[in-house]
């Protein structure tokens, strides 16, 4: 099936590591539909996470043969959360380019690191320390009203409660990508409501209704109006 115009739940996602960062990552990907291959050495932390994964697998992120039988080879995205190794990382990056992933986030430590991962072919490469202190200035900026959720240096998911003004109007009259560069994914009807994919342009948005979207990060600012 081609990738493009496919639904959320379509998506598979692999995450390489499950210490807190890959955990984390698991965590709020599982509440958005995902399906999700994790790999990690220790057998509790995959059994932790079992009733939420598509498949878990026991063993050695840097065995390619492990990817493979693993299904990382059929992932969209495959996010490598060992920053504490720098050769493993290494190692799963290569490996998962060579399996054809089209994009694959590794987490890292040092400045160092992030240009050796950045060379051998990560399309991302992130520093939690980093991107925590990004995520509490937008927490301040945003009133705690949007989640956000940056899928890599260019482009980010967001979920928010709709602002009040949007109550019993359509998608054509707000005109959200014109306005905010907001691509509509589906709206939940209430918070932690099942997420509702089928929707038209003519739909009117309800009271305490959900919207997710995708944004450029450039544009990530012009949120901030909405939550004030």
């Amino acid at each position: 099936m081609d990738k493009k115009g496919r639904t959320m739940s379509d998506r598979t996602i692999g995450i390489l590591g499950l210490g807190i960062f890959g955990s984390s990552v698991l965590e709020a990907l599982a509440k958005h539909d995902m399906n999700i291959i994790a790999i990690d050495d220790h057998e509790e932390r995959i059994n932790q996470f079992e009733p939420v994964l598509a498949r878990g697998v026991v063993g050695d992120i840097t065995d390619e043969e492990l990817l493979l039988s693993a299904g990382i080879d059929t992932c969209d995205t495959v996010v490598v959360a060992t920053g504490e190794n720098l050769e493993s990382s290494v190692l799963a990056v290569m490996h998962c380019k060579s399996l054809g992933v089209p994009t694959v986030i590794a987490k890292v430590k040092s400045h160092t690191a992030k240009k050796v991962l950045e060379k051998i072919g990560a399309d991302a490469v992130i520093s939690p320390e980093f991107e925590m202190g990004r995520s509490l200035a937008q927490t301040i900026l945003f009133h705690n009203s949007v989640d956000v959720f940056q899928l890599d240096k260019n482009v980010s998911i967001v979920e928010m409660k709709i602002p009040q003004s949007w109550t019993d109007k359509s998608l054509s009259q707000l005109d959200l990508r014109g306005r905010y560069n907001l691509n509509v994914l589906g709206f939940r009807a209430y918070e932690n409501a099942p997420l509702d994919v089928q929707f038209g342009p003519n739909d009117l948005l309800q009271a305490d209704a959900y919207i997710m979207a995708v944004i450029n990060n450039q544009h990530l600012d012009t949120l901030a109006e909405l939550s004030e």
